[in-house]
């Protein structure tokens, strides 16, 4: 990365980790991933932003008018006053609290959108782990497939990979590279049938082509 990504990313993290310590695998796992974005402009990340705030939204972790970017500032300026995740007995009571907080308009214009973005992703990403029963700081990989190859991991297929709960990691170990020759064909039919039952007119060469073209494009990503 150049110096100035390298300040930006720095700064986002910084701010990002402020929440607590309810989003430290994001900060360690997924943000990396996600922010190497900035080289190609803010338009890139408002891709993976408009994808993740649908199905933030679909799922119920965000209400219909809320984005990634509006949370992620009310996240901030309340973790600020003490107002963090760990306090709360569950993302739901978090939420609450956040929708209540009082916004200060001039923080609001101090924080880059970059900063209240990757905010609001990682709290939506919290809330998908609470919602799945996941670890802390899986499910906020869904915005890192986004963020690799935003035309095949759309909003509506990263909702059923959300929906598999626990083996929602075999899914991301599958286009990461990371599973041996039997898991990995194993994993790869579940991915078939699961494209077959959203869109059944598509052949399955056609299907698996994608979904080698999307591994591809996430270990490349990863790299």
């Amino acid at each position: 990365m150049i110096p100035l990504i390298v300040a930006a990313f720095s700064a986002v993290v910084s701010v990002v980790s402020s929440i607590g310590p309810a989003v430290v695998g994001f900060c360690t796992n997924v943000l990396p991933k996600i922010l190497p974005l900035l080289e190609k402009g803010i338009e890139v990340l408002r891709v993976v932003e408009n994808i993740a705030n649908t199905v933030a939204q679909v799922i119920g972790i965000f209400n219909g008018n809320e984005t990634a970017e509006n949370i992620g500032d009310r996240a901030i300026q309340a973790a600020e006053q003490g107002v963090k995740p760990d306090q709360y007995g569950t993302h739901t009571e978090y939420m609450n609290a956040l929708r209540e907080f009082k916004l200060n308009p001039e923080k609001t214009t101090e924080l880059t959108d970059i900063q209240k973005i990757a905010s609001g992703l990682a709290v939506a990403g919290r809330g998908l782990d609470e919602k799945f029963g996941t670890p802390e700081g899986t499910m906020g990989k869904l915005w890192w497939l986004a963020a690799a190859m935003p035309e095949y991991f759309v909003a509506n297929k990263l909702i059923e990979y959300a929906k598999t709960g626990q083996d929602v990691t075999s899914i991301f170990n599958y286009f990461e590279g990371k599973l041996g020759t039997g898991a990995s064909l194993r994993v790869e039919d579940k991915l078939v049938e699961l494209d077959k039952s959203m869109t059944p007119d598509q052949e399955e060469k056609s299907i698996r082509s994608q979904i080698y073209a999307a591994a591809e494009a996430v270990q490349k990503h990863d790299q």
